[in-house]
């Protein structure tokens, strides 16, 4: 791999985050590698926390260019190395001295108003109302499993499992597992549980009842308002996101570094 051009996404409140880009983009210069914003790239370099990943997640999956992480965050539980390895890493990179590591993403489709997102962590369909919660009705593989009074319905990555969803109840599951796991917020239902489903499986999510209307956002920041009857399709992509990895600890490993937990 030869990287001539990358893009780099930096948290734009973290001051550390503007002297580390500012950084990253002489040390490019150097090494007469271009730094843009999009078009045809060889890598995208994200300098911040789990929300800045996200976002240059977007990015490094519609270049299909691998993503390196650089935590300036408190978790950064998607990052692959902290800020003070982060030139150590560029190097490696640049030497091809790396792996890439596949990561699901979601494709999710609106009929109305017709819109296509693309998203790494999770889609949520979520109440707008303050007051009252709202009903998604739910299908899987285009059988019915039910209807849901709720806060929102939740449909995730392996990914994202980590994130909203397993705040929400959900199971924590591995990045190399192939599957999609859905779980229902706060749902009054007696049997509201998370699911867990083949990734080849579709998940369709109808706004049902009058005058309700609900919101769909992916990765807790793109998407729209929808209104009642509107019917949201959430699906494997098939194209993965992929994650620049050095040799060190894997999933378990990580998890129990991240969440503190005890060895």
């Amino acid at each position: 791999m030869t990287v001539k051009r990358v893009s780099i996404v930096a948290h734009e409140a973290k001051p550390e985050a503007a002297r580390l880009l500012d950084a990253v983009t002489t040390w490019m210069g150097e090494r007469s590698i271009e730094v843009a914003e999009d078009g045809a790239l060889d890598l995208v370099i994200s300098l911040g926390g789990d929300g800045t990943t996200l976002r240059a997640a977007q990015v490094a999956h519609a270049a299909d260019a691998p993503l390196l992480s650089v935590n300036l965050g408190t978790l950064g539980y998607l990052s692959e190395v902290d800020a003070s390895d982060a030139f150590d890493a560029l190097s490696r990179v640049v030497e091809a001295d790396f792996e890439v590591e596949d990561r699901m993403m979601l494709s999710c489709d609106i009929d109305s108003p017709g819109r296509s997102y693309v998203g790494l962590n999770e889609v949520l369909v979520e109440r707008t109302s303050r007051r009252r919660l709202v009903r998604l009705s739910v299908r899987i593989g285009g059988e019915s499993l039910t209807d849901f009074n709720a806060d929102g319905v939740i449909v995730a990555t392996p990914t994202g499992s980590t994130a909203y969803a397993l705040s929400a109840g959900g199971p924590i599951v591995s990045p190399r597992a192939q599957c999609i796991v859905v779980v229902p917020v706060s749902a009054h239902i007696i049997f509201a549980r998370p699911f867990v489903i083949p990734a080849d499986e579709t998940v369709e999510i109808t706004v049902r009842g009058q005058d309700q209307e609900a919101s769909v956002s992916l990765d807790g920041a793109i998407g729209c308002d929808v209104a009642s009857g509107t019917t949201v399709v959430v699906r494997q992509h098939p194209r993965p996101l992929r994650l620049v990895r050095f040799k060190g600890p894997r999933f378990i490993e990580r998890l129990r570094i991240k969440l503190g937990l005890p060895g």
